[in-house]
């Protein structure tokens, strides 16, 4: 992915409006300034899941054919539904809310463009990053700002792996989407990504082999983003930027995955 500034309107990053979505879904670049959307990001095998969620599961390199003829792991997590978040601490800021495991920690960002003047929870542009129980930083939300793909040049091999609609009263339909992605640059090595995200669920039809930013609209005049870093891979002893569909199945079934796909599908606009 390409990397570049935050956009600013007056010393203040620029959020997305609901109609520049639409123009973004149509035109594939999405926003008139921007960041990495999906950073990625220390390894321990442990993350994968044996108790707190059913019986001990051990990921599977067992293939199966799909359609055009790749081969893809055959995952199959309890579903997040059934993650126990009983005790589980609420995160809250600019109308929205969601739930998080009480061992991890949500940090504002070093945001150099954001309010000097405002606290963080009242800075409609603060990026909020949440790590884990190790302490990684295994996620990023902005509430009311969006980073895009400006620049990229790239060529996207995508396959959507799960996908489950969020019943948070959004402005727009959103689902929480895991996709593995085949990542050509031009004069670079092919690279095999992963990413877990809270999506606009017309927006995850449209994303095809061009660049394509994740995100998904709660309220009106809100574009707001929450992905997953590359800690879900690397933490699993994958390299972050080689990551087969048959890995991508055993992030599935990793610790870390199953909560934070939980904390995603507790997203909720705040009445």
């Amino acid at each position: 992915m390409s990397k570049c500034a935050d956009a600013t309107v007056s010393g203040k990053p620029k959020a997305m409006t609901g109609a520049l979505c639409i123009a973004s879904l149509l035109g594939l670049f999405l926003l008139s300034g921007c960041a990495d959307p999906g950073q990625w990001a220390p390894n321990d095998s442990s993350t994968v899941d044996s108790t707190p969620f059913g019986p001990p599961q051990e990921p599977s390199d067992r293939p199966m054919t799909v359609e055009g003829g790749s081969a893809m792991a055959t995952p199959s997590p309890k579903p997040a539904e059934e993650v126990d978040t009983t005790g589980w601490k609420t995160f809250a800021t600019q109308g929205l809310s969601f739930r998080y495991p009480p061992d991890w920690n949500i940090e504002e960002d070093d945001c150099s463009n954001c309010n000097a003047t405002a606290k963080p929870l009242a800075d409609p542009f603060t990026k909020w990053d949440i790590e884990n129980s190790e302490g990684n930083e295994i996620a990023e939300f902005r509430a009311h700002s969006a980073t895009d793909t400006d620049g990229d040049t790239s060529t996207y091999k995508r396959t959507v792996l799960e996908s489950t609609p969020v019943e948070g009263s959004f402005l727009a339909p959103a689902e929480v989407v895991f996709e593995h992605f085949v990542l050509d640059t031009p004069g670079k090595t092919r690279e095999q990504k992963v990413l877990l995200m809270l999506n606009d669920a017309a927006a995850t039809k449209a994303r095809d082999k061009n660049p394509a930013l994740s995100f998904f609209l709660p309220k009106q005049g809100f574009v707001a983003q929450l992905t997953s870093s590359d800690d879900l891979a690397e933490e699993l002893g994958f390299h972050d930027d080689h990551v087969s569909l048959a890995d991508a199945g055993k992030i599935m079934q990793s610790r870390d995955y199953r909560l934070l796909r939980a904390v995603m599908l507790s997203m909720r606009v705040e009445k």
